[in-house]
């Protein structure tokens, strides 16, 4: 009985531990400049889905479910969670979860080549 109650609380954490937050991304590093732009461009009463994108010069940054499904959320959760990662993580790029009840949704910024 008890061996069958730690493995249902071990499961029940892991299943609800959410996105791992993460700096990682290209070798290259895109540019502040951009990232920020892109932020901006964001629209904080907006809902976004699934694969929208914001990306500006150097800087990519999607919403992303990871196929999960659509999972709207608002353009100010996407804002926030860009910003985070562009001042926690030292190369300006990497991946976020959004914390909008979805384990995969999460924001990503990373480098893209110029067009």
């Amino acid at each position: 009985m008890q061996f069958t109650t730690l493995i249902n609380v071990a499961l029940l954490v892991t299943g609800s531990l959410g996105y791992a937050n993460n700096c990682k991304g290209s070798s290259n590093s895109p540019s502040i400049t951009d990232c920020q732009e892109a932020i901006r461009r964001i629209d904080e009463g907006s809902s976004y889905g699934d694969g929208a994108e914001f990306s500006v010069g150097n800087c990519y940054m999607v919403y992303a479910t990871n196929g999960d499904g659509e999972h709207k959320v608002d353009g100010k959760t996407i804002r926030n969670t860009a910003q985070s990662i562009l001042d926690s993580c030292g190369h300006h790029k990497g991946s976020y979860g959004t914390n909008n009840n979805c384990d995969s949704c999460h924001v990503t910024i990373n480098y893209r080549a110029p067009k």
